[in-house]
């Protein structure tokens, strides 16, 4: 251990001692004849003598810009606004950092366009690692929504439309502050709306400790008065679906209301095949159950009002209520074969029908306060209440007898309950971050049925405690940034009517975090350590039953405990090309595995457990650029996992090297048409105890706006020659599973959207549950 740590020191020595002398350049842009800041103005840096281009940004709401790690030497800042008279200014970069206080700009008195934009890098490295999308100012702008944008970041990955981070999993994704709940709501967004979008990959004490990737996105703001879009969608597939999203703004003086309206149905078919072998006393099972086109449905609303309320420069408060509704059916033929030895044991066929209802109420509240120039506070509130219910029947029919009804019924209901303070001290000697945050679930259920599953109820309470610093500076010319969380959670859960205490328990810990950056001439390098956890889903820790055929069930393990997770990243920038890499140890990792039933003799269940360990090195490389009229974004990422597991009573290695490579091309053709060409590869791998079989996908798509960007236009056709195909396998214990799936992959897209006043308003609070309301998706 102690040599571990001697080492960890050294390396930090060489990658400090070794950075090049760099610092800071920072501003404000302001309006001239008001004195307003001026958003969005773009700023570029030239050297001296040959005004090649080094770096460029734009300025944020309050009008500020930043460029880091620059070298010492002279340049030349261009800024630029529509409108507006460009202004050079040739600046001197020596060890200390340079403020160059509030420059003006004076309106033009001849409008023309100053197109500069495309000088600015779509990607380009954040102060303390991660990457950071200029979206407003380059052609990411125009490729459709916020999901469409966030699958072109360097290193997320967008797979059967959940998007995750490359050796990190799902992040968590905030729109202005704000948690998003539901992955719908980033195609609400459209990416024109869109001013920045940050990637952090080494999330840092203020965020839950769940979080190991995070993602920023941060709109545009809009004019005062009225404003309102609408948009329609379609899916065109062998069914049509269409969603609808209708939001309203009104803004006058400090007071700002929004509300939206959003409606989303789709159906589509599917085709599974499951073939299961379970080798025990008794012998030899096969069990081989065919789905055949069967048809599932989802039809989804949600409204959502509130308001931003800026009593003066230091208070403001806002509020926000969110009402959300779904209703799932699915309609499956099943047909399955039984065999023992090799001899035909049992045939049944069944028609399956399943229906999940559900509705979320949630309520957040935010106060901040900006006390003095260097202190500032934000306070922000969540309540949740979460229902599901879902109703199974299945008239089965074994080896041509009877028909046997199967009944279940399944219910939970959860109440959350979270706050969380944040404290900003800003000073000479850095930035000082401190704060603590309380959260509070209760929930309960039952599982009905007509003797087919057990009937059961639960409780489940959880109450979290958390305090947070972080400290970030500038020492030796090399950003260093420091932080730590404590946890306290307490969990409480009950079966039966007698309300049977089954689990009480509580554990804390610590998760420290450490990254430092810096520039190695051209190059933009950072490393990182965290320690973070991940705690069981409410799905995976539910007792509910579900009822695939008297062989083969499905439900949670309330006894699951989380996992921590200890990651080490490296990353670096040079221009067009990003590099990344890391190196994950995951301890009690909670995975999804089959087993035979303890009280149901020759029955499969499907279920989760803790294992003992999981670990991953993973490497990520990016170009990205502009070429004339061609935008390439090229992406290859590769994994090699390292995890055993007994199977057949020797432990075997899933350890499969596996990638994926993504090609996004975009073309800027004349009258301002945009032609897409995508193309996706995803070699065999390896997910725990799942091997996946390798496809492919290949999407086109053409896009336009129309009246001054009032009336936009989206086509996308994906999966054109239907390459995306779902095969995997499973081996653990005594069982062997092999799985086939293909959905609807090929479809097309149409969207309209008509904006009025081209406005969103932003939300300025945060989630103060963070990921315990993302356990509940």
């Amino acid at each position: 251990m102690k040599t571990k740590i001697i080492s960890t020191i050294l390396l930090l020595n060489v990658f400090v001692f070794t950075m090049k002398a760099t610092t800071s350049v920072q501003g404000r842009i302001i309006e001239e004849s008001t004195n307003l800041p001026m958003e969005y103005t773009n700023i570029l840096l030239l050297s001296i003598p040959d005004s090649a281009f080094v770096t460029g940004t734009t300025s944020d709401e309050n009008g500020l810009f930043q460029f880091n790690n620059l070298n010492n030497g002279k340049y030349v800042l261009k800024i630029s606004y529509i409108g507006f008279e460009p202004k050079l200014i040739p600046i001197v970069i020596s060890s200390e950092p340079l403020e160059l206080g509030s420059i003006k700009l004076e309106e033009s008195n001849i409008l023309s366009e100053v197109i500069i934009t495309s000088k600015i890098p779509p990607f380009q490295a954040g102060i303390n690692g991660g990457i950071v999308a200029n979206v407003s100012t380059t052609l990411l702008s125009s490729v459709g929504t916020a999901s469409d944008v966030l699958q072109r970041m360097p290193g997320v990955i967008s797979d059967n439309g959940k998007l995750s981070v490359f050796g990190k999993g799902a992040p968590i994704v905030y729109i202005n502050n704000r948690k998003v709940q539901d992955a719908s709501e980033l195609e609400r967004i459209e990416s024109s709306e869109i001013s920045t979008v940050e990637l952090i990959t080494n999330p840092g004490a203020k965020y839950d400790a769940e979080g190991r990737a995070v993602l920023l996105i941060k709109t545009k703001s809009r004019t005062n008065g009225f404003s309102t879009q609408v948009t329609e969608r379609l899916r065109i597939g062998k069914y049509l679906g269409d969603n609808e999203n209708i939001s309203a703004a009104y803004t006058t003086g400090g007071l700002n209301l929004f509300a939206t309206y959003y409606h989303n149905y789709s159906k589509r078919e599917s085709t599974e095949d499951h073939y299961f072998t379970l080798e025990n006393e008794e012998g030899v099972w096969k069990y081989n159950t065919l789905l055949p086109d069967y048809v599932y449905s989802n039809n989804s609303q949600q409204i959502s009002a509130g308001f931003d309320y800026s009593m003066n420069d230091i208070h403001s408060v806002g509020g926000q209520y969110q009402f959300y509704t779904s209703d799932y059916k699915d309609t499956m033929p099943i047909y399955t074969t039984t065999d023992l030895n090799d001899d035909r044991y049992e045939t049944s066929q069944a028609q399956t029908s399943s229906k999940n209802d559900g509705y979320r109420h949630l309520v957040n509240a935010f106060y901040n306060g900006d006390l003095s120039d260097r202190f500032s506070l934000r306070l922000d509130f969540d309540y949740l209440k979460n229902h599901d219910e879902g109703k199974q029947q299945s008239n089965e029919i074994i080896n041509d007898s009877d028909t046997r009804i199967v009944d279940i019924f399944n219910q939970t209901d959860y109440d959350l309950y979270a706050g969380k303070l944040t404290n900003s001290w800003k000073s000479g000697f850095g930035l000082v971050e401190f704060g603590a945050e309380y959260n509070y679930i209760s929930g309960d259920g039952f599982v009905r049925s007509n003797g087919s599953t057990d009937n059961t109820e639960f409780t489940n309470k959880e109450q979290k405690t958390a305090g947070f610093a972080s400290y970030s500076h500038t020492l030796w010319n090399v950003n260093v940034v420091a932080g730590l969380r404590y946890e306290f959670t307490s969990e409480q859960f009950t079966e039966g009517e007698e309300k049977t205490e089954i689990i009480d328990r509580s554990y804390s810990d610590w998760y420290p975090n450490l990254s430092v950056s810096g520039a190695l001439g051209d190059v933009n390098l950072s490393f990182a350590f965290n320690k973070r956890t991940r705690r069981p889903s409410f799905s995976q820790l539910n007792g509910n039953v579900v009822y695939i055929n008297r062989f083969v069930f499905q439900r949670g393990d309330p006894y699951l405990k989380k996992s921590n997770i200890y990651d080490l990243n490296l990353q670096a920038t040079l221009k067009a090309f990003t590099i990344s890499g890391g190196y994950a140890y995951t301890k009690n990792p909670v995975l999804f595995f089959l087993t035979e039933q303890e009280n149901n003799a020759n029955s499969i269940l499907s279920t989760y457990a803790n294992f003992p360990k999981y670990r991953e090195l993973y490497a990520t490389f990016n170009w990205n650029t502009r070429i004339a009229f061609w935008q390439p974004n090229y992406s290859i990422s590769a994994a090699q996992p390292f995890f055993s597991a007994n199977y057949n009573g020797q432990m075997i290695d899933y350890d499969k090297f596996n990638y994926n490579f993504r090609a996004y091309n975009d073309f800027t053709l004349p009258a301002g048409w945009v032609l897409s060409c995508n193309f996706m590869h995803w070699s065999d791998r390896q997910d725990a105890f799942f091997e996946l079989v390798s496809y492919q996908r290949l999407d086109l798509g053409v896009r336009k706006s129309f009246l001054n960007n009032s009336l936009r236009m989206n086509l996308m056709v994906y999966d054109i020659f239907n390459g995306v195909k779902l095969e995997n396998q499973m081996k653990i214990n005594n069982l062997d599973w092999f799985s086939n799936q293909k959905f609807e992959s090929r479809y097309a897209s149409l969207s309209i959207t008509y904006l009025f006043n081209n406005y969103r308003k932003k939300y300025r609070g945060s989630s103060a549950a963070q990921d315990d309301i993302n356990r509940f998706n």
